[in-house]
């Protein structure tokens, strides 16, 4: 909130590369944040409810988005120095919640590190230790980090759906053209809020069932035979799998004949499976629904090509006005895929910690991947915009009547191909993504297939 307070002085001074480096700073300091609330999770939530606490976490962020989005609309008079005001206000109303809410125990153990001898000489190689990670020896959590840079690397593409809008509709008003992203805007995180608001309580039931007995009593009439119980593990899974060496989480030490196990009917273990299930149906989803953008460009160019061989002037106004309610309705339908993505990629995240004990250390390496995804998809998706959409304010060569064609001087000037190869490239990105999320095994999943190889 300091450098939010800062980028507001910086904003009515219009000290142009203050405000620059003041905002770099703020988004370093916002994915600091994010990162130390992702890690305070194991620390005060019990292991069978972190499903649910990462399916909660996916909720309250995209329901801070849309609440934000709909305060940006319905006070967006009041200046940009009141916007800012309220900023600070929600950041430190959040900083004094953590505080209080958050009386965790730091998972390292400071005794068993008491004896170790400092050496000071050794920072840089403590700080590179921070980032240290062996995709070989934990390729489950590898998999959920390549996913991750792919998703954000997807999404990267909404930051140029205000050029789309404008080179598609051409409404020569940039008040009309902002207010049709900002629909579009809205009515995807509003989705995607209860879409993560109903995963988050999809993954509550694995803790609800078991607490109360359900499942146990649903499995127990299925098989008769097999011993089910909420509390003590019915199926050895023995960790001699070379790929994963780590302690996962679910994976027990101590059996009674001493082999580790999985408890396969854990809330943990069921809102792991549950969790990897939603993040494939989500990231699918959102392949298959980034082709509503191109093909609402695909039908405006068929009828104002339409007009333009009947050669009448191109109604820009008609063609938004019939286009544009089937843009914010193909968003707000992405939503559902993007909601149902987060809530099951917070979710998994927390089941395939390598080590519980360096669960910030580990999930800020996702927060590195986001970035890493979000600098190559930005690139890659301006890239293909500028190659393939042109550059510069001409009208199409297929179109040479600039005053028929009803061009706006608003617009970018990029051509359709343009814009329809980076939606390609989005729905490619959330499809790879799609088929890295498959080949994810959660810890009881793996214990089924070994215990399937091992045979009865």
């Amino acid at each position: 909130w300091v450098l939010t307070s800062f980028l507001s002085v910086c904003s009515e001074m219009k000290l142009s590369f203050a405000f620059i480096g003041a905002f770099l700073m703020q988004q370093f300091a916002w994915n600091c944040m994010q990162t130390v609330q992702a890690g305070l999770v194991p620390d005060v939530i019990a292991a069978d409810q972190r499903s649910a606490a990462g399916g909660m976490s996916a909720a309250n962020t995209l329901g801070g988005a849309f609440l934000a989005l709909m305060g940006v609309r319905f006070l967006g008079g009041v200046g940009v120095q009141a916007h800012y005001a309220m900023t600070v206000s929600v950041g430190m109303m959040c900083c004094v919640l953590v505080c209080l809410a958050a009386n965790e125990t730091p998972t390292n153990n400071i005794e068993d590190k008491a004896n170790e001898v400092y050496d000071p000489l050794s920072f840089l190689r403590h700080i590179k230790s921070c980032y240290e990670f062996d995709p070989a020896r934990h390729p489950q959590f590898a998999k959920l980090l390549l996913s991750k840079t792919l998703y954000c690397s997807s999404v990267m593409v909404k930051g140029f759906l205000l050029f789309f809008i404008q080179d598609t509709f051409k409404l020569k008003d940039g008040h009309k053209e902002q207010a049709i992203v900002g629909n579009t805007a809205v009515a995807a995180e509003a989705v995607a809020a209860f879409a993560a608001v109903a995963a988050m309580a999809l993954l509550d039931v694995a803790s609800a069932e078991l607490a109360t007995g359900s499942t146990t009593k649903k499995r127990s009439e299925d098989d008769p035979q097999a011993e089910l119980s909420t509390g003590t593990p019915t199926r050895k899974c023995i960790e001699d799998d070379p790929q994963e060496t780590s302690p996962l989480p679910g994976v027990s030490d101590a059996s009674p004949d001493g082999e580790p196990y999985v408890d396969p009917n854990s809330a943990t273990s069921v809102g792991a499976v549950r969790a990897r299930m939603f993040t494939i149906f989500g990231s699918f989803w959102m392949c298959v629904m980034w082709f509503g953008p191109p093909l609402v460009g695909l039908g405006v160019l068929r009828d104002s090509e339409a007009m333009v061989r009947a050669n009448v002037a191109v109604d820009r106004q008609a063609l938004s006005d019939a286009w544009s309610p089937y843009m914010v309705l193909g968003t707000a339908v992405w939503g559902i895929g993007q909601g149902v993505y987060l809530a099951g990629d917070q979710a998994l995240s927390y089941a395939l910690l390598p080590d519980p004990e360096e669960a910030s250390r580990l999930l800020g390496l996702t927060s590195i991947c986001a970035a890493a995804g979000a600098v190559f998809g930005g690139s890659v998706t301006g890239l293909l915009l500028y190659t393939l959409g042109g550059s510069g304010k001409e009208p199409s060569v297929l179109h040479p009547e600039p005053l028929l064609l009803g061009v706006g001087p608003t617009a970018p000037g990029y051509a359709y191909p343009g814009y329809a190869g980076m939606f390609l490239l989005a729905s490619a990105l959330s499809g790879a993504s799609c088929l890295v999320l498959r080949t994810v095994r959660t810890p009881a999943e793996l214990c089924g297939e070994r215990a399937r190889i091992a045979g009865p």
